[in-house]
């Protein structure tokens, strides 16, 4: 018995080892590409391009034909499922 519990200890302390020293490997992969990503792909300033919401409605003004379309069909929806 007491073999059996020196393997299982051996075994269990060879298994948290690998794992440890695979999620440290992992650790620094994700650290090196973070800084690959900061170094080499330029930062867009993404709010320069983005359009507000007052220029979307403006600019892709809905006819009232499709809304009096859509609030018929959503009309009829909520009636039929009462």
């Amino acid at each position: 018995m007491n073999e059996a519990m020196t393997q299982g200890v051996e075994l269990m302390l060879t298994g948290m080892g690998i794992v440890f020293l695979f999620l440290v490997m992992l650790i620094a992969v994700v650290k090196l590409m973070a800084y690959c990503v900061a170094t080499f792909i330029p930062e867009v300033d993404v709010t320069a391009t983005r359009a507000t919401p007052v220029q979307a409605v403006s600019s892709n003004a809905i006819s009232p034909s499709v809304t009096a379309a859509i609030t018929a069909a959503v009309h009829q929806h909520r009636a039929k499922h009462k």
